[in-house]
């Protein structure tokens, strides 16, 4: 056990992978600490039988009852050793994946949106399905490994005892035959990782396949080219990488056995070992050979398992590295009114990015902006002036490049980050509306049922309550249409009463009547109970209920009306004649 404490202490030392899986042992140390015991005691037994069998079959006047009681003995605790071994390692390999992929979520929820944007969802979905499913096959693989290796080199030490030229050509041809399983063994490593690489472009064309099935229908011919070329293609590398490697393995794991035939052979037909001079000892080395060879065929099949695991480990870690190593932040504001402000100001702020439809870099900024409470601002402009990414820039989903963010005063550093986050509710364009009001009704609360009333009250006043209910804080069905699902979103903001609300084109897929209401009714409700609100539109009909109108042109403010009337503007003349006043 303290062999064990001291494996899973040293995590630090080891390389990425072993760090990993040290890391998620640490857990279950004790299980995984019996389990091993169980697997060398399981080897023991087995040795013990055979040579228990052995001792009867070539002196049979000994075969008496003690030898029959020993024998019984080996085989129970064989038995028990194989049973517990085998439900300890099952429960390690399921506990494994689920910690595996809790720690994997957590590093996804914890990183900067940034990142998740730029890794995407494939390789992710990657790791929590196959990688996962590798790791946790490990601890299948493991207690044959350990149980098989036992009984390998218990025979070794058998043979060792009955006949050391014995026992030396044996292990000869395991080492001749584990030096040409090492160069197979190679190959196939290279295989796997090129099958993981392969497999992160097959999870992003299936991800396509769902994402683009009405660009599919109307094509016969792109949805032929798709399935049958990008698609059946990753499809195939995974499959030929993955075929490479375990054909590598199974020509090796045929080669070592080839030698151990080969070794039987020598022991039986040459002379010089004196095997055959004695009928008895020939018998005792035709026991243990012909027992040695089916754990040794085990040792070797379940070798790619542990390299497949190996190989996912690191490629876990890496993936995971990706999204940046995980900060410690300020623990986030309580309540609303911890988070009440009285300026919000954006100071000299610039964003970069890769802009898709240009194919080039585009900087939004600098930006001077100050919003308080109680005002209703529109950030308007045509499509790809940045509109979106200022949002994601002022709610703290992006982080400046340069300048800064200031709340009463007080800048936003990548500490305060998180609390500053909390201060915002934001339905983006494209949204995404949970199956429950995560965050704002405890399951376990008594008073949900007055949540889930409040809720309803909401959804009866956005004519939803004919389609969903939302009960024990929980929507009843999702299946709605864009525009009805961004209603609920938006019961799902009233709901979390933040100071600051954004809305990012809410008003785009609703219906004519559904626009008047979020304009005339809900906007300025919100804003007469205190809140700033600020929401991304191309409504202009609607644009004179607004405090401040704010237009953006290639990332800059060029103007902004108060009131229905232009004050500022804010490209070079307009700041002359603003100076000359």
């Amino acid at each position: 056990m303290t062999a064990i404490n001291e494996l899973l202490d040293s995590s630090a030392t080891q390389k990425p992978a072993a760090r990993l899986i040290l890391a998620l042992l640490k857990r279950s140390r004790g299980a995984f600490a019996v389990a091993l015991v169980a697997c060398v005691m399981n080897g023991i037994a087995s040795v013990m039988l055979v040579a228990t069998l052995n001792r009867a079959l070539s002196t049979p006047a000994s075969a008496d009852g003690a030898l029959a009681w020993r024998f019984a003995l080996c085989a129970v605790i064989a038995l028990l050793t194989r049973v517990v071994s085998g439900v300890l390692f099952a429960r390690l390999s399921q506990d494994t994946m689920a910690q595996l992929r809790e720690h994997v979520a957590r590093r996804v929820a914890a990183a900067e949106l940034r990142d998740v944007e730029r890794i995407g969802a494939a390789p992710v979905q990657s790791v929590l399905t196959d990688d996962a499913t590798n790791v946790s096959m490990l601890f299948f693989a493991l207690p044959n490994i350990v149980m098989h290796g036992s009984i390998v080199f218990g025979c070794l030490g058998y043979l060792a005892w009955l006949s050391w030229p014995v026992c030396l050509l044996a292990l000869a041809a395991i080492v001749t035959g584990s030096l040409g399983y090492h160069l197979g063994d190679k190959r196939a490593i290279a295989s796997l990782e090129a099958a993981g690489q392969s497999q992160d472009k097959l999870f992003g064309y299936l991800g396509a396949l769902f994402a683009g099935a009405k660009e599919l229908k109307l094509h016969r011919a792109r949805s032929q080219q798709f399935v049958d070329g990008q698609l059946g293609a990753a499809i195939g590398e995974v499959r030929d990488h993955r075929r490479r490697a375990f054909s590598a393995y199974a020509v090796g794991v045929g080669w070592i056995i080839f030698l151990f035939y080969g070794f039987l052979g020598a022991a039986a037909f040459w002379p010089s070992l004196g095997v055959r001079a004695d009928a008895g000892s020939t018998a005792g080395y035709v026991v243990v050979f012909l027992f040695m060879l089916v754990p040794l065929d085990g040792l070797l099949n379940n070798i790619p398992t542990l390299n497949a695991a190996r190989v996912s480990l690191a490629r876990i870690e890496k993936v995971m590295a990706e999204f940046g190593s995980l900060r410690v932040h300020a623990s986030p504001v309580s309540s609303a009114q911890d988070a009440g402000f009285e300026t919000l100001t954006m100071r000299g702020v610039t964003h970069s990015y890769f802009h898709e439809r240009d194919e080039r870099m585009f900087r939004i900024g600098p930006v001077d902006l100050t919003f308080r409470p109680g005002e209703l601002v529109f950030i308007v402009g045509g499509n790809g002036s940045g509109k979106t990414t200022l949002a994601k820039v002022l709610t703290g989903l992006y982080e400046p490049e340069s300048g800064v963010i200031e709340v009463d005063g007080k800048a936003v550093g990548a500490g305060e980050r998180p609390a500053y986050r909390e201060r915002f509710t934001a339905v983006f364009n494209d949204f995404h509306l949970f199956d429950a009001l995560l965050g704002i009704v405890d399951p376990n609360d008594a008073s949900r049922a007055a949540a889930d009333a409040r809720a309803n009250a909401l959804v009866a006043r956005l004519a939803l309550d004919h389609k969903v209910k939302v009960v024990d804080g929980a929507f009843s069905t999702r299946s709605l249409s864009t525009g009805q699902r961004k209603r609920l979103a938006l019961v799902v903001a009233y709901l979390e009463d933040r100071p600051l609300y954004l809305f990012d084109e809410w008003a785009a897929d609703q219906d004519p009547a559904f626009k008047a209401v979020f304009y005339e009714q809900l906007l300025p409700e919100l804003r007469s109970r205190g809140k700033t609100v600020i929401v991304v539109t191309h409504d202009d009909r609607y644009f004179s209920i607004a405090d401040r109108v704010l237009k953006l042109e290639n990332g800059m403010v060029v103007n902004e009306t108060r009131g229905g009337v232009r004050s500022t503007v804010v490209d070079e003349a307009t700041a002359v004649v603003a100076g000359s006043r």
